[in-house]
């Protein structure tokens, strides 16, 4: 879990989007998770960046109660499925695909959501482990999913001067933002962006294992904890 004088400045915009949803695009900032294609985001953060290159950013993923979460490595042949809340390595400058099953509270139920990894944390030497970017899927977003609506959020590191001035406690703080709102930006303008997530819309294709809807991009799955 992410140790609590770090989780207070750990903060997720969050914009529900319909899949047909296509807005006008914001010629004043040049990112926009909801237009950009998925990837496109990290990459470009990359090229301005290159010193992140290689490294592998710990990412906490917790789902409402209890659950599974499987890593892909390039084909749906033999993900490695493990207990949420799960923490895996991700390369900054890659987009991972993950599965979501097994909620108690959603019998059945299966998402694919992506990670999109803009950038990464500066823990102490040795800790990084214990300085995870958190993906936290809530049960208000796994409904918005399953009236066929997407869900897209960004998770930023907070500035201190836009700090949220009480105890968040085991919560990360959401914000709901309009539907239009470029939400990379709107991070931006409150601190670091760090990560896209976009849940809803693809599901795999059974007749194209091989296709790109599987995760290539390298990562270390970290031992359960």
């Amino acid at each position: 879990m992410l140790p609590k004088q770090t989780l207070s400045a750990m903060i997720a915009i969050i914009g529900v989007l319909f899949c047909s949803w296509a807005g006008a695009e914001d010629r004043h900032f040049l990112m926009n998770a909801q237009t950009m294609p998925t990837g496109e985001a990290a990459r470009w953060s990359l090229m301005t960046n290159p010193q992140k290159y290689g490294y592998f950013q710990p990412v906490e993923i917790s789902l409402p109660s209890a659950g599974h979460v499987s890593f892909y490595q390039g084909s749906p042949q033999s993900p490695v499925l493990t207990q949420a809340p799960s923490q895996a390595g991700m390369m900054v400058g890659h987009t991972y695909r993950v599965r979501i099953s097994g909620m108690p509270e959603y019998p059945g139920v299966e998402l694919y959501p992506t990670i999109e990894l803009l950038d990464r944390l500066h823990p102490p030497e040795g800790e990084a482990e214990n300085f995870p970017i958190p993906i936290e899927l809530t049960r208000e977003e796994i409904q918005i999913v399953l009236q066929e609506r997407m869900v897209t959020k960004v998770v930023y590191l907070e500035q201190p001067e836009f700090a949220v001035p009480f105890e968040q406690g085991a919560q990360i703080h959401v914000e709901d933002l309009p539907v239009k709102t470029n939400l990379i930006q709107a991070a931006d303008e409150r601190g670091r962006p760090m990560a896209i997530v976009r849940i809803g819309g693809r599901i795999p294709d059974p007749m194209s294992p091989n296709d790109e809807f599987y995760s290539r991009s390298p990562i270390k799955i970290s031992p359960a904890r």
